[in-house]
């Protein structure tokens, strides 16, 4: 393959060689008719023998050209001829390189499979001579009788030993003790001998595993309970300490109750003393909010939905105005609301007077004659009050006044006081 390269590469240089050639002699033609245009003036024998040396010259070239161009396409063609046997063979050699990569990978694939294999079968080894060790060892400790053909119990002793020695024994590799250690199964019958491995084997252990169990199960019916006896006296302790704990919860619990029943019983006492005060004077401040040139005031109410257990249930206010009959609070008119809720406020003073009382704007959805009302029961009010109202039959019975407006110029807020009391009537 790389002589064929080679080749090839030295016949595009001779082929570049000779197209560069040609050029050159096209170029020379053209300048030779150049020349011709020139010379047209010259003497015309005198430039036919020129001109026929020449074209000699030129035919001569051109015939050799002819033959080297000839002989450059032969061997172009043995080129092709050999590159194309040449891929044909490099095909054939990538076929073959590829069966045997594809064989050379199946290899290594069953070299794993086998070494894994083996890998297996000796951890499955290591897990049976541990298993046959410590089978060996079960035996000594419980004093089982295991027929020997060779070792013996000073063999098994030193696998005892070894046993209590080792801080890991199944991870070991198997003791000289143990490998010295041939088991007798001449006692066994010779269809059971004979099931040393597969199925068969599998089978015959499941029964003695099967007959093992089932002994254990009959020694264990059989031999009585020794701890019985510290069995049961445990239990008492325990049933003492948690019939302790138990006593005690319970007075704890009585304790709690004890102390839930007085807090909730003063609860009820103090509620009931509080509502007794503000239901008896709610009717009284209702009337005289309500009551307008001399005529008799409304009637207001305070009931308990669940008069046994007050905090079960709500309370329930019903304030008829004068002059009307009885409706539900939601059907009242908004300057009704106000004073019935004015009214509740004020029994509620009744009860725990304030030192001071805020009203802000609550004449808004009052007329002139309930307004008149609510700012002469305020000022006989038994507490300073301040009132934030827009209404002058509110604030002109106040004893002083304090303003807010706006001062444009400086974009502030400035306040203006004047005392009343200089102005109260005589």
């Amino acid at each position: 393959m790389g002589e064929w390269r080679r080749e090839q590469e030295a016949v595009d240089q001779q082929t570049s060689e000779l197209t560069r050639r040609l050029r050159n002699y096209k170029a020379e033609i053209a300048m030779l008719e150049q020349t011709l245009q020139e010379q047209a003036t010259k003497d015309p024998e005198e430039m036919a023998a020129n001109f026929s040396k020449e074209a000699k010259e030129l035919r001569s070239k051109e015939a050799e050209l002819s033959r080297a161009s000839a002989d450059l396409e032969k061997q172009v063609g043995d080129c092709e001829q050999r590159a194309a046997r040449s891929h044909a063979a490099e095909r054939d050699c990538e076929r073959v390189l590829s069966t045997l990569r594809q064989q050379g990978k199946e290899m290594r694939q069953r070299l794993m499979a086998a070494e894994k294999k083996v890998s297996d079968l000796g951890s499955e080894e290591q897990g049976l001579v541990s298993a046959r060790s410590n089978i060996l060892r079960q035996s000594l400790v419980e004093g089982i009788e295991v027929p020997l053909l060779r070792g013996g119990a000073q063999a098994l002793q030193e696998l005892a030993e070894e046993s209590q020695s080792a801080s890991a024994p199944t991870q070991q590799s198997p003791s000289d003790a143990a490998n010295s250690i041939l088991v007798d199964f001449s006692l066994l019958p010779e269809e059971k001998q004979a099931a040393s491995h597969g199925p068969a084997a599998q089978m015959l252990e499941g029964e003695y595993r099967a007959e093992l169990d089932r002994l254990h199960t009959e020694l264990e019916r059989l031999s009585p309970n020794l701890k019985a006896m510290d069995q049961l006296h445990s239990v008492s302790e325990h049933l003492q300490a948690a019939s302790h704990e138990a006593d005690t919860a319970r007075k704890s619990i009585e304790e709690i109750e004890g102390k839930f029943e007085a807090v909730r019983k003063s609860r009820k006492e103090k509620f009931m003393d509080c509502f007794q005060k503000v239901s008896a004077a709610i009717g009284p401040v209702y009337r005289r909010l309500t009551a307008q040139n001399g005529a008799d005031g409304g009637s207001a109410y305070l009931d308990l939905e669940d008069s046994e257990d007050p905090f079960n249930g709500g309370i329930k206010f019903t304030a008829m105005p004068p002059a009307k009959r009885f409706r539900d609070m939601h059907l009242l008119s908004g300057g009704e609301k106000t004073l019935a809720a004015m009214a509740l406020l004020f029994a509620v003073h009744s009860f725990q007077r304030p030192p001071f009382m805020v009203l802000d704007e609550v004449d808004a959805a009052l007329d002139a004659n309930n307004v008149r009302a609510l700012s002469k029961y305020v000022e006989q009010a038994d507490c300073q009050t301040i009132v934030i109202s827009l209404k002058d039959r509110f604030f002109i019975r106040a004893d002083a006044l304090v303003g807010v407006w706006k001062n444009k110029p400086q974009e502030t807020s400035a306040i203006l006081t004047l005392d009343l009391t200089k102005y109260a009537e005589s």
